[in-house]
């Protein structure tokens, strides 16, 4: 993206045409991605340069080693070689990085196989136990070295702390619906918990609703097929199987004492409550869960839900390609000299070139091969979610009381294991203010926002359809106010640093362990109640990607490659302390005020290491799990990876 002058080193030499020629939108029926930056668009422009033809100007001058780390490419590709793409490393360092593994660790075992769960978690902590320089990705503890991963606690908790906690929000009318099918006797007692809640405390009733899937895919058949090699005897032989998605609702009930309990859950809802089958939590001890099958496949179907929403919905568009659609519209619309401009080109580091990897590979290679949908839904799903992003609405403020809590009570008992919406609403108001102290250098009132020309064009790209080659994100704001203005920039920081940080940089924990959230399931899901009734262990094991090594191994390595921690150089504290160090001895009255506006965002993130830390000892699992992936050494300036 260097050479190509889309993510330049050094300032670009383009006018703004000529930029606006270089930074086109793609149409979506071109590649079935949203609208994203048009590789192609700069071939004119270079077939006049010196450097060489177009087609070696359109690539990425970053190697997927300086986007990924090196090391985990290598330890990948030795680990997986036949189903890691070769487009990662290539062919000569995947022979000389399974040469170097062999001869460290010998043959590979296989992670997936067993008979009973017990197998794979026997797996995951013999791995985990090994000396350092045996573990390889094992290297990393995952949430399948907890004796109770299993539990209703880990499981909800998850949605507060885990790869997803965005999504969560207040029941409504789902309430009634589960009270309305608690029809068998066995329900009776969780009926009433259930029934008296919404009486007494409606607000404290939330679901993670994925009952939506289907529309967004464009499909009722939620499965795919696929061909798996197997060997028999000393042949290789070959078998057609299925995966399977699910549309999950799951009810949760918020206690008083701020302990987020699983009641209730419809495992693949297929549009009407007749045609879906419910279960409900019997509310067994943590030992006896771990026998409850039944129980344990429902949550299991709604992890595989939220897999598909936290990769394709929470973590890809909602992050990568939104704040892509920011880049190329803000290319195409502010001079490169513009405050805007100068505010959000630090926090655009290795976006592009990243996209691109992520649609060239990892889209086609990695996550469509291992979800329950042919291909074609899978991208109709992902331009669903994208044309359906509310991006006001998504203001940490805005959503957090949207979604049923209460931004003034935060701090409240009730909501102290929601680790992330404290971390989360605390940075939006130190960016925010970093964002305002710098924008009112520019600005000192609305009208000036309102005649600012290249602001209100930029506002006018973002919100065109695809028909007039724009973002196609209708929700963007008009930009009417300074207010108006300081939130969307701050939004555009948001995207690409703490809310990118929070949900990608915890995939492996939760995600390695595959059997924790699985991506899809490989046995079609149970027809009825009594079906699911019967469900014994066997019955899961046979559901989950286990004794399938090519998705279980997709699966569990992709999240070790994604979850490579930012360097010191590339946290968002490193950018205020670097805006700091040069103004700190310019003389203007503007560049003062800069150094003063970059000082105050460095202390105010410099704070935020022990303020987080609180937060994350405050939550009730904190003994075991540490929640820190938002303190000052994590927390990214951009998506970097």
């Amino acid at each position: 993206m260097d050479t190509a002058n889309f993510e330049p080193t050094v300032p670009s030499p383009l006018t703004p045409d000529k930029k606006k020629m270089f930074f086109v939108f793609t149409d979506p029926l071109s590649d079935r991605y949203p609208p994203h930056l048009n590789l192609g668009a700069n071939q004119p422009y270079n077939k006049d340069k010196e450097s060489g033809p177009a087609t070696a100007a359109q690539g990425s001058a970053l190697s997927q080693g300086d986007i990924f780390s090196a090391l985990r490419l290598a330890q990948l590709t030795a680990l997986v070689p036949q189903v890691i793409p070769h487009t990662f490393i290539g062919e000569a360092g995947a022979k000389a990085g399974q040469a170097a593994a062999w001869t460290a660790y010998g043959s590979m075992g296989r992670p997936d196989a067993g008979k009973k769960i017990a197998d794979v978690e026997s797996y995951n902590n013999q791995e985990s136990s090994k000396r350092w320089y045996q573990k390889d990705i094992f290297d990393l503890p995952n949430i399948g070295n907890l004796t109770d991963w299993y539990s209703d606690a880990r499981f909800a908790q998850q949605y507060f702390t885990g790869t997803n906690p965005t999504t969560i929000k207040q029941a409504g009318d789902w309430a009634k619906v589960f009270i309305d099918n608690a029809t068998d006797p066995g329900d009776s007692q969780m009926k009433a918990k259930i029934s008296k809640r919404a009486a007494e405390s409606p607000e404290s009733l939330y679901v993670q609703d994925y009952s939506y899937f289907r529309k967004a895919a464009g499909t009722e058949d939620f499965r795919c097929e696929f061909e798996e090699t197997y060997k028999e005897g000393f042949k290789t032989e070959k078998r057609t199987l299925y995966r399977y998605a699910l549309a999950s609702v799951c009810l949760f009930n918020l206690t008083d004492s701020g302990t987020l309990e699983p009641l209730a859950i419809i495992i693949d809802w297929r549009g009407s409550a007749d045609k879906s089958v419910f279960i409900y939590n019997k509310e067994l001890n943590v030992d006896e869960q771990k026998g409850d099958w039944a129980w344990r496949y429902a949550k299991t179907c709604v992890q595989a839900s939220d897999w598909l929403q936290h990769n394709i919905t929470v973590h890809l568009c909602r992050t990568h390609l939104v704040e892509e659609a920011v880049i190329v519209a803000a290319n195409r619309t502010l001079p490169q000299e513009h405050d805007v401009f100068q505010l959000l080109y630090p926090h655009w580091l290795k976006t592009l070139s990243l996209n691109a990897a992520a649609r060239s590979v990892l889209m086609p290679f990695v996550i469509a091969p291992i979800v329950g949908m042919p291909d074609d839904n899978v991208y109709q799903f992902l331009r669903y979610e994208y044309d359906n992003f509310d991006f006001q609405g998504s203001y940490i403020p805005e959503d957090l009381k949207r979604r049923g809590f209460p931004t003034e009570k935060l701090n409240d008992k009730k909501y102290h294991n929601y680790a992330w919406a404290r971390c989360i609403h605390s940075m939006w108001f130190k960016i925010r203010s970093y964002v305002q102290d710098m924008l009112m250098l520019k600005y000192s009132s609305d009208q000036e926002v309102r005649d600012d020309p290249h602001v209100q064009a930029w506002s006018r790209e973002m919100r065109a359809p695809v028909q007039e080659q724009g973002a196609n994100i209708s929700t963007f704001p008009e930009l009417q106010t300074l207010d108006a203005l300081v939130d969307c920039v701050t939004m555009c920081i948001h995207i690409a640093s703490p809310q990118h940080t929070s949900v990608n940089y915890l995939q492996n924990y939760y995600q390695a362990f595959v059997v924790n959230k699985p991506p899809s399931l490989y046995r079609a899901p149970p027809a009825s109640r009594a079906e699911l009734g019967r469900y014994a262990e066997d019955d899961l094991v046979r559901a989950l990607p286990m004794n399938h090594p090519h998705e279980w191994l997709l699966a569990s390595h992709i999240p070790y490659l994604l979850s490579f921690k930012p360097g010191d150089k590339e946290s968002l504290i490193m950018y205020a302390a670097s805006k700091y160090h040069v103004y700190k001895f310019k003389k203007g009255d503007k560049e003062q005020k800069i150094k003063g506006a970059a000082a105050r965002f460095y202390e105010a993130l410099a704070r935020s290491e022990s303020e987080f830390k609180t937060y994350g000892e405050d939550t009730d699992d904190h003994n075991t799990i540490t929640y820190d992936v938002l303190s000052p050494s994590w927390n990214a300036v951009s998506i970097l990876i």
